[in-house]
């Protein structure tokens, strides 16, 4: 059982600050130069000024600009300890309108052998060893991992005020409206922190975020020695953490396709080399074809009964999009390659096409030179057409039933298996790993 409970938050004060939408940003990962200067350019507040520094020494700017945020009162620590309860409506590429709710709070840290925390996919150092430098030139955890509970009789929703304004309203110019309400009540928190109780805790989106807590706290305790608090009584025994149900309605999942940036065959041999292995039908290098690619990676995604796997593949200089299709239990996986992984498409990309036909190092540890991730069939196609990389290749969503059955068996899947849509925003509510 995974132990989940309410901590200190440290807010940003609107009275000081201004409007909560200029000072929130979206996590690191998805920020790219641009949009980071746009974020500077909205206020001399926003979270990107210490979550993606520009300065030439990222880590120390980092720390001078939230201390001096704290001297200034711009941001405060709540007098109680609290559960955030956080609402996101969201539209979808179709049109749609979701809301998936959950809460944040501070979740201790398992080892994953434990079984009560269970990650479902790898991680990449480089990625690891920014987030821990952050953490430890500030000792503050500034935006939550995203967690999912298996607990059909838990509707979080219901904890949503009637009558109180959320403590942060934000409402977007892509239509979503994100809402957060502080919970200080003693009997709240002592309910739903009981509900959440019996159950493991499966890792979203955040995996690095948790090993560098996970790095922290080990490091951290290394260094008090015996006089180190009793495991569970240090800030540092917790990471921040947003927790919802693997039943929500709002819950969402988006492919993550992989781009690469050189290619050791020409078009006819890599086609002549998944013809070995796969059904290749052929769709017309067209607006028109990437929808149906799409459409057809989509219906995959929401048809589990088959045993087939489904990649489609852009290469520079091909004339058309190839989809691939074959039985998995007819693809050559080496022996060490567990069942629950072998029905995955992304299992079968990275093993069958990757590794086995490209020879790429597709090692334990994930990536590959040359490899990079793109969310979209359009945007992903858009980077070959102009001549940006040699390949693509498209996967249908991981579904969250495919996530709890990797975690249940104690695996992982490659790298950026799953895209949780909407990401969490940063800037809400911090954590702090040390007492003031």
């Amino acid at each position: 059982m995974a132990t989940f409970r309410p901590f200190s938050g440290l807010r940003y004060d609107a009275s000081v600050v201004g409007d909560p939408a200029a000072v929130i940003a979206p996590p690191y990962d998805v920020i790219d130069a641009a949009q980071r200067d746009r974020l500077y350019a909205q206020s001399s507040y926003n979270v990107v000024r210490i979550d993606l520094s520009r300065e030439a020494d990222p880590y120390a700017s980092a720390a001078s600009t939230l201390a001096e945020w704290r001297d200034e009162g711009a941001v405060v620590p709540d007098q109680k300890p609290s559960l955030y309860l956080y609402a996101q409506k969201f539209p979808l590429p179709d049109g749609g309108t979701r809301e998936r709710v959950g809460v944040i709070g501070a979740l201790r840290i398992e080892s994953f052998e434990s079984g009560k925390v269970r990650p479902h996919e790898r991680t990449l150092q480089k990625a690891k060893d920014d987030r821990y430098a952050l953490l430890q030139a500030c000792g503050v955890a500034l935006s939550p991992i995203f967690g999912l509970v298996s607990a059909p009789e838990l509707d979080i929703a219901t904890l949503i005020p009637t009558t109180r304004p959320p403590d942060v309203d934000v409402r977007g110019k892509d239509g979503s409206h994100d809402r957060m309400w502080r919970i200080d009540d003693a009997a709240t928190i002592a309910a739903l922190t009981e509900q959440l109780a019996p159950h493991d805790v499966f890792i979203a989106d955040g995996h690095h975020r948790y090993e560098t807590a996970m790095r922290y706290r080990d490091e951290q305790r290394a260094a008090a020695g015996a006089a180190a608090p009793a495991p569970g009584a240090a800030p540092y025994d917790y990471v921040l953490c947003y927790l919802t149900t693997m039943e929500d309605a709002g819950l969402v999942i988006f492919p993550t396709h992989r781009v690469l940036k050189t290619l050791a065959l020409v078009p006819e041999a890599l086609r002549g080399a998944l013809t070995e292995h796969f059904t290749l039908d052929e769709l017309p290098w067209s607006a028109a074809g990437a929808a149906t690619l799409r459409e057809r990676l989509e219906q995959a995604a929401h048809d589990r009964s088959s045993d087939r796997a489904h990649l489609g593949v852009a290469v520079a200089g091909a004339k058309t999009l190839w989809l691939c299709t074959a039985p998995t239990s007819a693809l050559p996986f080496a022996p060490t390659v567990p069942p629950e992984l072998r029905v995955l498409d992304v299992t079968v990309l990275h093993q069958i096409v990757l590794a086995g036909i490209l020879q790429l190092p597709i090692g334990d540890r994930g990536g590959a030179p040359g490899l990079t991730y793109k969310q979209g069939v359009e945007n992903t196609l858009g980077i070959v057409e102009r001549g940006e990389a040699a390949a693509a290749f498209f996967l249908p969503a991981t579904s969250v039933g495919d996530l709890r059955a990797v975690g249940l068996a104690g695996l992982t899947m490659p790298e950026k298996s799953t895209y949780f849509f909407p990401k969490l925003l940063t800037g809400l509510v911090f954590y702090r790993l040390t007492a003031d």
